[in-house]
């Protein structure tokens, strides 16, 4: 979060200040997935279902790979598993934001298929940088609540 604060909805401050107790409840209800190298983690992805959403969604809440390892294949590894739990727990969609300026987020997450929605809101930890709602949709039907505009051919 230090390194790339953009990338995230919460703040540094915000999450060094969360009591241990909530870490716990998250930890339960959001899967984690950990990719290593040489029994280091070389990244990590988070996804979950808002209780109060769609029950056919679910939502890739976080991403990180080690900048030793970016463009090695690692974040398409951790998206391909947020699918996989995706489409495991029966969802018809994968759901994401991408913050402004974060162009190899948005090659990862285009190249594994999502599409931006056109939906946008401003970054809860920033809110002077807007972010974008993305959807991958699982069952090769269109997404629930929305059609997505075609993806465009992204460099890279």
């Amino acid at each position: 979060m230090a390194e790339a604060p953009y990338a995230f909805a919460s703040t540094l401050d915000r999450e060094r200040d969360t009591p241990p107790e909530e870490w716990r409840e998250r930890l339960r209800r959001i899967a984690w997935f950990v990719a290593y190298s040489d029994d280091e983690p070389a990244g990590l992805a988070a996804g979950t279902t808002w209780p109060d959403e769609v029950p056919d969604r679910r939502h890739l809440i976080s991403m990180w790979v080690r900048p030793s390892h970016r463009g090695l294949g690692v974040a398409a590894r951790l998206v391909d598993a947020v699918r996989d739990w995706a489409v495991d727990a029966g969802a018809r969609e994968l759901e994401l934001w991408v913050a402004d300026g974060n162009e190899a987020a948005a090659r990862v997450y285009a190249r594994a298929g999502f599409v931006p929605t056109g939906v946008r809101q401003p970054l809860p930890s920033n809110p002077e940088i807007g972010e974008e709602n993305w959807i991958l949709a699982l069952t090769g039907t269109a997404p629930l609540d929305h059609a997505a505009p075609p993806a465009e051919k992204m460099p890279g």
